[in-house]
């Protein structure tokens, strides 16, 4: 059942999803202190593989280092190169490529050729920047602030949901999907947290309609919100018969967790997801995704088969939906920029209005003027 049985109101205004003074606020006050979702484990399985990425403006290299996951920024301390500009690989030594400067998992200096040439050399004051990294499951997370919570105070009450949900033997990376919108990062994270648009939007998956009411349980919290459907249909009951036969223990349920401002950790009974967010602009966003698909711990030839296929399967009505989702977000921010209505939130639609307030309270902003001034609901 929904909290809320009646419309809400539109908290933000156009302002809030367009101006640089909005982003570079959100920016300071709820990205930066926050923990970002950036990889997963099996991704560098070997000693000295790493990927590099961009976090807000950031060049960032994060690195297997006998099993220590490590992240610093991409930056040489000698003559501010990046220490590499490939996307990924494996490198056996931390090193610059420009002029082989190399480091240590501390970020301190450990090889410089012609280190003479540097006397006298501060060696603690050249430490590359270093960032924290934590795991849950298979899921790596880095944080750009050393006071911040741990990530399991953080990812509460989700943490132990979401350790089972991306570990193995059940669970195995599958596919990375990153692509770059056209909006404002809000715009596809409102579009996760209702289910009013399926059956205008995914019309071939989801056909005429919504999930009922009743099988819905929203949470909605300051620091996050959560939606369980409890579902029951076929295709419910076979997802939930492959997970028993391969070794797991079906819930029959769709899980949905937003983590604010811009995490989300989506798992069912044979496919789940990590989501991320990252603004790239005011009106631009980088959507980050990591899939796993039910491996299980039945072994042999038939079970490999059965997994691959439901996998196959999964995938491709999951890409369907999310595609169809990147279709509208342009249009969404376009209509955002110009719109005189002060807009409404539907009942089905309450978990967008937490994640507004959360906006609004965590920068000490004011709602955008509303006519008809209805009351504002608590969220707890």
């Amino acid at each position: 059942m929904f909290i809320h049985q009646h419309s809400l109101r539109y908290l933000l205004s156009p302002e809030h999803y367009c101006t640089e003074r909005q982003h570079r606020l959100e920016l300071e006050h709820l990205f930066l202190p926050a923990w970002q979702f950036i990889a997963a484990k099996s991704e560098l399985p070997k000693d000295g593989d790493f990927l590099t990425l961009e976090l807000f403006g950031r060049p960032l290299l994060l690195r297997n280092s006998q099993g220590r996951f490590l992240a610093f920024e991409n930056i040489c301390s000698h003559r501010h190169c990046l220490l590499t500009a490939a996307s990924g690989g494996n490198q056996p030594k931390l090193r610059c490529q420009y002029h082989g400067w190399e480091f240590d998992d501390d970020g301190r200096t450990a090889k410089i050729p012609e280190a003479k040439c540097f006397r006298p050399w501060d060696r603690e004051n050249s430490r590359l920047e270093n960032f924290r990294v934590e795991a849950c499951g298979d899921l790596l997370f880095v944080c750009l602030n050393f006071a911040a919570s741990s990530l399991r105070e953080w990812l509460s009450p989700f943490f132990d949901e979401t350790e089972r949900a991306f570990s193995a033997p059940m669970w195995k990376m599958t596919h990375v999907w990153e692509y770059d919108c056209q909006c404002n990062w809000k715009v596809p994270v409102e579009n996760t947290l209702e289910s009013y648009h399926v059956t205008a939007l995914h019309q071939k998956f989801f056909g005429d309609q919504l999930p009922p009411e009743e099988q819905i349980s929203h949470l909605l919290h300051h620091l996050y919100t959560g939606m369980t459907f409890d579902a029951n249909s076929r295709m419910e009951q076979l997802q939930a018969r492959l997970n028993q036969w391969l070794g797991g223990k079906p819930e029959f349920q769709y899980r949905h967790r937003h983590i604010h401002p811009n995490t989300v950790l989506v798992s069912t009974d044979t496919i789940n997801y990590a989501l991320m967010y990252v603004p790239t602009s005011p009106t631009t966003v980088r959507i980050r995704m990591r899939f796993f698909a039910i491996r299980g711990t039945r072994r042999g030839p038939l079970a490999s088969l059965i997994a691959w296929l439901a996998w196959q399967f999964a995938k491709a009505k999951t890409l369907q939906v999310h595609n169809e989702d990147l279709d509208v977000y342009a249009s969404q921010q376009k209509g955002l920029e110009r719109s005189r209505h002060p807009g409404v939130i539907g009942s089905r639609e309450e978990r967008i209005y937490a994640f507004q307030k959360y906006i609004l309270d965590a920068l000490g902003q004011t709602p955008s003027p509303d006519p008809a001034d209805p009351a504002a609901e608590r969220v707890v």
